[in-house]
Formats: C-alpha cells, sequence, structure tokens
C-alpha cells in the first residue's frame, strides 16, 4: 500500500470517526436507574437520545402533540419536533451528527421507537422500563421490521434524529 493509499484511509477513518460520535451508543446505564431517569423518560425520550425527565410525547413541544395512535398522526408530531423521514435501508439519510429511530404501532393502544445504535443493532425502551437491546424473543435486534415486537404488529417506517435540529417535551 502507498503512503497515498495510506493516507486516503486515515482520512476516510478519521471522517468516519467524526461522524459517528454523534450517533448514540448503547449504553443502558445512562437510561436505567432509581434517581428518575428510567421512570421520566420513555421511548420517545430514548429513541432520540435526550433525557427532558419529561416523558416527552411527539409533537408536544412544537404544539402538534399528536390526536390518534397511528403512523400518520404520531409520525407528524415527530417530524414537527424535527424528525424526518427516511428510507429505513438507506441509513440515516442525513448528514453529520443524526441517527435513525424507527416507529411502530399497537393498534389501539401505543406507539413506540427503537433506536439505531452506533453498533449498527437497535435498542429501545418501553416507557419507565429499562432500556435493552433485545426484542420479545431475548433476540439481539438486527432490524426492527423483523423483530418480535409483540404488539407493537405496524411498522410505520424510519426517521432521522440530527439532536441539533429536534425539540422534544
Amino acid at each position: 500500500m502507498s503512503w497515498l493509499e495510506k493516507l486516503l484511509e486515515a482520512i476516510g477513518k478519521a471522517i468516519a470517526d467524526w461522524i459517528a460520535r454523534c450517533i448514540p451508543q448503547y449504553n443502558p446505564a445512562a437510561w436505567n436507574d432509581a434517581d428518575g431517569i428510567q421512570y421520566h423518560n420513555n421511548c420517545y425520550n430514548y429513541g432520540c437520545d435526550i433525557q427532558t425527565g419529561t416523558y416527552a410525547q411527539p409533537g408536544r413541544a412544537t404544539g402538534h402533540e399528536y390526536v390518534n395512535i397511528d403512523c400518520h398522526d404520531v409520525g407528524n408530531g415527530a417530524q414537527s419536533d424535527g424528525l424526518v423521514p427516511v428510507n429505513c435501508d438507506e441509513g440515516c439519510g442525513c448528514k453529520e451528527c443524526c441517527h435513525q429511530v424507527a416507529l411502530v404501532i399497537a393498534p389501539g393502544y401505543d406507539f413506540h421507537w427503537y433506536r439505531k445504535d452506533r453498533d449498527g443493532r437497535w435498542s429501545h425502551k418501553m416507557g419507565g422500563s429499562p432500556a435493552r437491546n433485545v426484542d420479545e424473543s431475548g433476540n439481539i435486534i438486527t432490524d426492527p421490521r423483523t423483530a418480535d415486537r409483540g404488539a407493537y404488529t405496524i411498522f410505520c417506517g424510519c426517521y432521522c434524529v440530527c439532536k441539533s435540529k429536534v425539540t422534544i417535551n
């Protein structure tokens, strides 16, 4: 390998590392505690990687909170907060300091968010429950579309979270 190829490889790795610095790492200890973080932050907080202590709801921070628990209303609330819909197969689709999340619905009951972590796997946090990186069958989540999501049978799609452009509450 020539010095130029080595230099280009090093530059490419440095750029990839610089971009990845903003993608959340799976670190459940930062979310699972008895001091209130776990109990006052839900799946939307976890997905966005923003601890507000308010049990954030899509659209509430921007005055456009969802009315119906369906892909359209919850998705619109999230978009109002700054999340951007993206193709699930094309990564985040956003530049720099952004990460991917996925929205699912338990019909007539609830919605839930999954987050793609720095290692390329997915994790989630059900309400006030602990964060975890396994599905309902105990399998590591490699794709929320194919994971055992229990009652969350409707897959709505993926969104990009650029934390500097997202406001949740």
